[in-house]
């Protein structure tokens, strides 16, 4: 065989190999690591999530809900002169709602230095429960409805005067009355609608207790007669 001979047959044989689409396959590491040339354009990730890293993940957190409590304010004149963020029920009023000022001396700014309050505080003779405006107030006990005349401004156009055993409930801060001086109540009968007349802090109840024929200086704590009862609880 010349030596020309020998060289085109090293050439047929190079060509035949190349369009057999075969290689010399890998070895060592690269036998383990190295893709098949058939799959080459879907490899899987380099760094894929096994099983246990899935299970182990931490959640993304949640996007947070607005409360839906039966307190929450609707009223944007609101301030709330109390740690107490519970809404309660009584039989006086609907619904379930936030005392906004509680009886006693206060740092709420409505009212004058008092001399036994600390720190100058004022001194508040009833409690304040937030509600809209609108909200039914019925009598918690059965009342006999009084002239309200001498109450003053401070209560509003049209505030509620009750004769209750012996004491005398004020009904402040109201709109639509239903009832007249010399009406009766019985309990659960509707007699007024909460405003905001005279309230420069929004639509609320205020309830005020006093000995009968007194004033405003004698006030006692009304919570008793109010009967508050925290909402969701007997």
């Amino acid at each position: 065989m010349t030596a020309r001979t020998a060289s085109l047959l090293l050439a047929a044989a190079v060509s035949l190999s190349a369009c057999s689409g075969t290689d010399a396959p890998p070895s060592g590491d690269d036998a383990r690591s190295a893709p098949s040339s058939r799959h080459a354009g879907h490899q899987r990730p380099s760094h894929p999530v096994t099983q246990s890293t899935a299970a182990t993940a931490t959640p993304a957190p949640t996007r947070p809900t607005r409360s839906t409590s039966p307190a929450e304010p609707v009223d944007p004149r609101w301030v709330f002169y109390t740690d107490d963020r519970r809404a309660w029920t009584s039989p006086w009023f609907g619904g379930a709602h936030r005392i906004m000022i509680p009886f006693g001396c206060t740092p709420a700014p409505y009212y004058d230095p008092d001399p036994t309050c600390p720190d100058g505080q004022g001194k508040h003779h009833g409690i304040d429960v937030a509600m809209p405006c609108g909200t039914p107030l019925t009598a918690g006990r059965p009342a006999e409805v009084l002239d309200h005349a001498a109450l003053g401004s401070a209560y509003g156009v049209d505030p509620v005067l009750l004769r209750v055993g012996g004491q005398d409930v004020v009904i402040g801060h109201t709109t639509r009355v239903f009832v007249a001086p010399g009406d009766h109540l019985a309990p659960g009968e509707r007699f007024a609608l909460a405003g905001d007349s005279g309230a420069p802090d929004g639509c609320h109840l205020h309830f005020e207790v006093r000995p009968a024929g007194a004033d405003y200086t004698a006030a006692v704590d009304p919570r008793p007669l109010l009967g508050l009862t925290v909402a969701g609880r007997p």
